[in-house]
């Protein structure tokens, strides 16, 4: 038992020295069960629940009852490590609460990377802006499936319209954990951006999100026209190429 409290003290004095720095993610885990399972070594079933659920997130993601078929794993352990994630998104809602100014494509991301906590579904959020950049309003629009979800400019306007949002920043998470933005994502957002400038009202950027990772297509250039249309041009030789590539119909025969 001394060896092991001598352990455990060792871990909570580097965890404070180092912000867990450095840890392992079954270090990470482990600190978190000695919380939860106060006189055994974690230190296995740390490593056994990564190699169930495949990485540390995944464990972080699973369910109570999920956790509880790994054996030794009880209630305590299970509500501590499942209740984690949720934990930090109310964090991140109290941490921007007070209307905050997104001033860098910085903030603006972790912003919006805050509101997809635990979205297995691809969604779309909203963020309205007044002219100092303050946050006016945020929702979610719409939900789909785990690879699409469909968005129409007219809501992404109404919505603009209804909070007299000076500016406007999208985003929608990809839960393949791809932060590149598709063909149809660059579409989309062309189109967004046009409808609101017909209002007078500025798309900033959009953000893919994909866990704590996002890319601004602002900063890949998409947004702006001699970016984007090669892009669609790109797209539109691929297919033609496409075709060239496919055979010939035969012709019907003549009477």
């Amino acid at each position: 038992m001394a060896e092991h409290d001598g352990h455990r003290e060792r871990m909570r004095q580097r965890a404070r020295e180092t912000d867990m720095r450095g840890f392992q993610p079954h270090e990470v885990l482990e600190f978190l069960l000695m919380y939860a399972i106060p006189r055994r070594d974690v230190n296995p079933l740390a490593h056994k629940l990564i190699k169930h659920f495949g990485s540390l997130s995944g464990v972080l993601d699973a369910r109570p009852e999920e956790l509880m078929q790994v054996p030794g794993v009880g209630e305590n352990a299970a509500t501590l490590l499942s209740s984690l994630v949720s934990v930090f998104s109310v964090y991140q809602r109290d941490r921007w609460r007070k209307r905050p100014c997104l001033f860098s494509r910085k903030e603006a991301g972790e912003f919006c990377t805050a509101l997809f906590s635990r979205q297995k579904v691809e969604s779309i959020v909203i963020v309205c802006l007044d002219v100092h950049k303050a946050v006016l309003a945020s929702e979610m629009l719409t939900q789909g499936t785990v690879s699409e979800t469909p968005l129409y400019p007219r809501e992404v306007v109404a919505y603009a319209l209804r909070h007299q949002a000076h500016s406007v920043i999208l985003a929608h998470n990809h839960p393949s954990g791809d932060t590149r933005p598709s063909m149809d994502d660059l579409r989309i957002t062309l189109e967004i951006r046009d409808a609101l400038r017909t209002m007078d009202i500025t798309l900033e950027d959009h953000f893919i999100i994909a866990g704590s990772r996002f890319t601004s297509l602002w900063q890949t250039g998409a947004l702006s026209e001699p970016a984007a249309v090669p892009l669609l041009a790109q797209e539109k030789q691929g297919r033609a190429a496409a075709d060239d590539d496919a055979p010939d119909a035969q012709e019907e025969p003549r009477a």
